[in-house]
């Protein structure tokens, strides 16, 4: 065991010139070049948390929408006013004023 620490302790301390520019080489290879690089790591991890944040704005719309649609099946009051609102849909006999603010 002594034999092969001593040895391998010998092959480093010849070649120390050679260990650090391999090290050197790989770490700029992990950190720069390479598909799964740390940047691209990152990149990836920011692009996976932007289409999180993206379902979780579109899973809130769902709901409002469902919420909604549930309002408009279970009464036909709130059909009506929806319609009314939504589509300036009118009876025969009314007309329709629409009033916009101005800023």
């Amino acid at each position: 065991m002594k034999n092969i620490f001593s040895a391998s302790w010998r092959f480093i301390r010849k070649h120390v010139t050679l260990m650090r520019i391999l090290v050197i080489s790989f770490l700029f290879i992990m950190i720069f070049v390479d598909e799964n690089s740390f940047i691209q790591s990152f990149l990836y991890e920011q692009q996976i948390h932007g289409l999180k944040k993206e379902i979780q704005h579109y899973q809130n719309i769902i709901d409002e929408s469902k919420v909604k649609l549930n309002e408009l099946e279970s009464n036909e009051n709130n059909l009506e006013k929806f319609a009314r609102e939504q589509y300036l849909m009118k009876k025969n006999n009314e007309d329709i004023y629409i009033i916009t603010e101005e800023k």
